[in-house]
Protein backbone atom coordinates (compact mmCIF):
# COMPACT_ATOMS: atom_id res chain seq x y z
CA UNK A 1 0.00 0.00 0.00
CA UNK A 2 1.35 3.26 -1.06
CA UNK A 3 1.60 6.07 1.78
CA UNK A 4 0.71 9.00 2.06
CA UNK A 5 -0.53 11.79 4.53
CA UNK A 6 -3.96 13.66 4.30
CA UNK A 7 -4.92 16.97 5.28
CA UNK A 8 -8.26 17.68 5.75
CA UNK A 9 -9.78 21.82 6.34
CA UNK A 10 -12.99 21.75 7.33
CA UNK A 11 -14.59 25.06 6.03
CA UNK A 12 -17.21 25.87 8.77
CA UNK A 13 -15.42 25.32 11.86
CA UNK A 14 -11.78 25.85 11.03
CA UNK A 15 -10.79 22.43 12.14
CA UNK A 16 -7.95 20.89 10.64
CA UNK A 17 -7.52 16.94 10.82
CA UNK A 18 -4.01 15.07 9.78
CA UNK A 19 -4.42 11.84 8.26
CA UNK A 20 -1.96 9.05 7.68
CA UNK A 21 -2.27 6.16 5.63
CA UNK A 22 -0.19 3.30 4.49
CA UNK A 23 1.78 3.44 7.58
CA UNK A 24 2.60 0.71 10.39
CA UNK A 25 2.85 1.47 14.03
CA UNK A 26 4.14 4.36 15.42
CA UNK A 27 5.80 5.57 12.05
CA UNK A 28 2.93 7.16 11.57
CA UNK A 29 3.47 9.89 14.14
CA UNK A 30 6.89 10.60 12.66
CA UNK A 31 4.72 11.08 9.08
CA UNK A 32 2.50 13.28 10.41
CA UNK A 33 3.96 15.51 12.63
CA UNK A 34 6.27 18.09 10.71
CA UNK A 35 2.11 19.18 9.96
CA UNK A 36 0.96 19.24 13.15
CA UNK A 37 3.97 21.42 14.37
CA UNK A 38 3.29 23.67 11.11
CA UNK A 39 -0.19 23.98 11.57
CA UNK A 40 -0.65 24.06 15.32
CA UNK A 41 -1.60 22.82 18.35
CA UNK A 42 -3.28 19.13 18.44
CA UNK A 43 -6.09 19.02 19.93
CA UNK A 44 -7.01 14.83 19.44
CA UNK A 45 -5.37 12.20 18.59
CA UNK A 46 -6.59 8.69 17.52
CA UNK A 47 -4.96 6.12 15.61
CA UNK A 48 -6.18 3.04 12.80
CA UNK A 49 -6.40 -0.39 13.80
CA UNK A 50 -3.17 -0.49 11.97
CA UNK A 51 -0.78 1.48 14.75
CA UNK A 52 -2.76 -0.71 17.10
CA UNK A 53 -1.14 -3.78 15.94
CA UNK A 54 1.76 -2.35 16.47
CA UNK A 55 1.03 -1.89 20.40
CA UNK A 56 0.13 1.21 20.37
CA UNK A 57 -3.56 1.65 22.80
CA UNK A 58 -5.90 3.77 21.29
CA UNK A 59 -8.96 3.93 19.73
CA UNK A 60 -10.86 4.91 16.22
CA UNK A 61 -9.00 6.28 13.68
CA UNK A 62 -5.39 8.12 13.19
CA UNK A 63 -6.82 11.70 12.93
CA UNK A 64 -5.39 14.42 13.99
CA UNK A 65 -7.29 17.48 14.78
CA UNK A 66 -5.40 20.78 15.07
CA UNK A 67 -6.45 24.09 16.64
CA UNK A 68 -4.58 26.81 15.85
Amino acid sequence: MERSVLIHFDNSTGEVRVEAEGFEGGSCLSATQPFEEALGEVGDRTFKEEAQSQQIRTNGNHQTRLRQ
